[in-house]
């Protein structure tokens, strides 16, 4: 009697149902169990619950589909710059190899110079004993009237002596003439090429003076990468991170370094930086250089920067973060030159 009555009033609802309030008509009585009404309020939640979920991963998806649009136009602004940069590097490249070999053509040309101005002073020097010579022997000379009467008393006294061969003044002053003609025009010569060795010593002079200065601001630009790099030493290491400001990984720490402080594009992975800028051995390595180093198999895994002395800086990992190390602490995998120097 009791279970009947605790069902009655416990297990199973009454619920009646109007469905027209305003007729005439019987309302509608049925009982259900509390658990189907249990069962019908989850069933609510579970189905308010998904049409949240989805709208949420809707909203999520869309926003992703932007960030991807998003990188991809950064993409191809990033592989327009790499273009341009690549573009610029080889033009730059071109005019260093034109310059030296400039500069080779004008050391051959003002060797050449040099030996023509040691001819032309040995031909200046023969020309001016030739000049004494002929003078000594016009100081000399008798009037040509006494040398004819001293020719005609000879032969007189002497018959079977042969005649003295005698030049006239025409003659001689016709010869001293050519000469000083010859030594003017070995004196404009010479001058004249004194000029041209002037000039190429002063262009060889200013081609040594630019080098000397480039390398000079390169030395400078390497200098900053370093003591840029190192004020962010004890800075957070995030694998994926850009900014060493908030957090960095190897690959970003030198993408970010180098394009700030030189200019020079960077891979995004320490994998794809790999393949970039020019092979040097450990003995010509010089700060602002990178090494990289590879894993067990083989897979390029982490770069540095080249600090000079044997030691590199380098986001290494979450436990300690941006730091200095040696060179050797792992066993390099290759050292490159990326600012093309």
């Amino acid at each position: 009697m009791k279970w009947k009555r605790f069902k009655k009033e416990r297990i199973f609802l009454n619920y009646t149902v109007m469905l027209l309030p305003h007729s005439q008509k019987k309302p509608i009585h049925f009982k259900t169990p509390v658990w189907t009404f249990g069962l019908f309020f989850l069933g609510i939640l579970i189905l308010s619950g998904t049409c949240l979920f989805f709208a949420g991963s809707r909203i999520q998806l869309k926003e992703v589909q932007l960030e991807k649009e998003q990188l991809e136009i950064e993409w191809m602004q990033l592989a327009a710059q790499k273009q341009q940069a690549d573009e610029e590097n080889d033009t730059l490249r071109q005019a260093r190899e034109a310059q030296e070999q400039e500069l080779k053509e004008l050391e051959a040309r003002t060797k050449d110079t040099i030996r023509e101005l040691e001819e032309l002073v040995e031909r200046e020097s023969q020309i001016r004993e030739e000049l004494g010579i002929q003078d000594e022997a016009e100081e000399g000379q008798q009037d040509p009237e006494s040398e004819g009467e001293e020719q005609v008393r000879t032969a007189g006294t002497d018959t079977s002596s042969s005649a003295v061969p005698s030049f006239s003044r025409t003659e001689r002053t016709m010869s001293f003439h050519s000469i000083q003609s010859e030594l003017s025009y070995l004196q404009n010569s010479l001058s004249e090429m004194s000029g041209q060795y002037e000039n190429y010593l002063n262009t060889i002079v200013e081609k040594k003076e630019m080098e000397a200065a480039e390398r000079e601001r390169m030395e400078n630009l390497r200098s900053s990468i370093v003591n840029n790099a190192l004020q962010y030493v004890g800075n957070a290491y995030v694998y994926g991170g850009t900014d060493p400001h908030t957090g960095v990984d190897c690959s970003g720490f030198t993408r970010y370094i180098l394009s700030h402080v030189a200019g020079v594009y960077l891979n995004r992975t320490a994998a794809s930086q790999f393949a970039q800028g020019r092979t040097v051995s450990a003995e010509d390595a010089r700060p602002g250089d990178l090494v990289f180093y590879s894993s067990s198999s083989g897979r390029i895994n982490h770069v540095a920067i080249y600090m000079g002395d044997g030691k590199v800086v380098h986001a290494s990992n979450e436990r300690t973060g941006i730091t200095t190390s040696n060179m050797y602490y792992r066993t390099p995998a290759r050292i490159a030159n990326v600012l093309g120097d």
